[in-house]
């Protein structure tokens, strides 16, 4: 369940899917997933910035997945705490188990379903999960 809110949580990184996302300040706590962001003063800063992040995600395409890097290298003034959390949230490594999940995510929902709300997606993942 921690690995599936951090991943879950992670996608905050993506500045093409974060409009969809619409992600709150309950979302951002979500972050403390990650043992490095479990501070009050980080988790404060990022919903702080969450606003600015939002409004300079509008209307972004990016059409290949280290563009994203790039565009959080351009944004890193902007968005100080935000770009530091992503740098160390990149870091992570997924292991088999998580994999194994996305594999199982990727075969219950098709391009449709993809705004799914988070709690469907668990729910369906931990169903999935225990019928194998």
């Amino acid at each position: 369940y921690d690995v599936l809110v951090a991943f879950t949580a992670a996608r905050l990184c993506c500045p093409v899917s974060i409009l969809w996302l619409r992600p709150t300040n309950a979302t951002v706590e979500s972050l403390r997933a990650f043992p490095f962001l479990e501070c009050n003063d980080i988790i404060d800063g990022l919903k702080a910035e969450l606003p600015a992040y939002m409004a300079a995600a509008e209307d972004v395409t990016i059409p290949k997945e280290e563009k994203k890097v790039e565009w959080w290298s351009s944004h890193e003034k902007q968005l100080p705490r935000l770009a530091s959390a992503v740098k160390q949230i990149l870091l992570v490594q997924p292991s088999a188990a998580t994999e194994r999940m996305f594999s199982i995510l990727k075969a219950s929902f098709n391009g449709q379903q993809d705004g799914a709300l988070v709690n469907y997606l668990q729910a369906s993942i931990i169903t999935k999960y225990n019928r194998r």
